[in-house]
């Protein structure tokens, strides 16, 4: 069902009625629960830490020095985020985060090439996310800190700096 069919639905229902679809919906998916008590109660540095934690958690798998971490799980965790609707500086602050942690865990195991073009990919939308939401100073100026920081090893540094240029 597309979100035109399901509005022209839920338009035709009455105040009762949709307050017990939101309920149902509530109990039936923990997503759900999720986006309405965030809705409710925006607590932004909760949220990003929750999914934080899914991708450092996720980044922990490691087997014999090499990143067993799946792609689309960190992926996953940051759309997940950014469907929050957080505002500019906290999807900023979500990327830059997920950045400085594939980062740091790049320092201490190999990473695959699929996680190699992730890190490439990220660098490319926090660019364009920064272009399309007017705040790409921002963009450049964290981009800074990160490099300065130390954070990440030469090979990561090449890899941002080059899909950098490539943009």
């Amino acid at each position: 069902m597309s979100k035109t069919a399901l509005i022209k639905e839920l338009s035709k229902m009455d105040s009762a009625q949709l307050v017990q679809i939101i309920a149902d919906a509530y109990t039936a998916k923990v997503e759900i629960k999720d986006y309405f008590e965030f809705f409710l109660n925006p607590d932004v540095e909760k949220l990003l830490d929750k999914h934080k934690q899914r991708i450092a958690k996720e980044l922990s798998r490691t087997k014999w020095g090499h990143s067993k971490a799946r792609v689309t799980v960190i992926k996953k965790a940051v759309k997940d985020f950014l469907g929050f609707a957080p505002g500019v500086q906290a999807e900023l602050d979500m990327y830059f985060l997920t950045l400085a942690t594939l980062a740091t865990t790049e320092r201490y195991v190999h990473f695959t090439g699929p996680q190699e073009r992730y890190v490439a990919a990220l660098t490319v939308q926090i660019m364009k996310y920064g272009d399309d939401n007017h705040v790409f100073s921002d963009v450049a100026e964290r981009f800074g800190r990160f490099f300065d920081s130390g954070m990440a090893s030469s090979r990561f540094t090449r890899i941002v700096k080059e899909a950098m240029a490539n943009t």
